[in-house]
């Protein structure tokens, strides 16, 4: 029985190492190519960076070449264009977005994941990769297991 349950706790710790590994991919792949590595790593994103292995950087900074490979390059060394900012959010990735509903859906009551993804319009298993950050980070807290899990701000915040 301890085995079955020592397998469970290594398939979701090994789940959990794979859902942060991609979501530091995706940051590294949509931030603006003007981000300087300093910056990155002194983001809140930083610590799940420095776990990368360098062929996942460079498959992450790969998805940045495309896009820029048809703009001249004194248009690709300028700072984007405001337009292209408002048309990206209000300038704003979407992952900082997501962060912020979650953190503005918690804030009066603790939240399931379900009524999470239901609250921000976010696709479950994308949201639990969010969630495992943001708690890693200390950014929210969970109380409960399983389906009655419920995330809410830490103490103090």
């Amino acid at each position: 029985m301890t085995e079955i349950a020592q397998l469970f706790e290594s398939a979701l710790r090994q789940n959990r190492a794979t859902l942060l590994r991609k979501a530091a991919i995706n940051t590294v792949a949509r931030m603006p190519a003007t981000t300087k590595l300093s910056e990155l790593l002194s983001s809140e994103a930083g610590a799940s960076i420095r776990q990368l292995s360098i062929s996942e950087l460079r498959e992450a900074l790969a998805a940045l070449v495309p896009a820029r490979a048809g703009r001249p390059a004194a248009a690709a060394a300028t700072p984007a264009s405001e337009g292209e900012g408002a048309a990206n959010g209000a300038g704003e990735a979407r992952e900082v977005q997501v962060y912020k509903q979650i953190l503005t859906a918690i804030e009066d009551e603790p939240l399931t994941i379900g009524q999470l993804a239901k609250r921000i319009d976010c696709d479950i298993a994308e949201l639990r990769g969010y969630l495992a950050w943001m708690k890693k980070m200390g950014k929210i807290d969970s109380t409960g297991r399983a389906r009655a899990t419920r995330y809410h701000k830490p103490a103090g915040a």
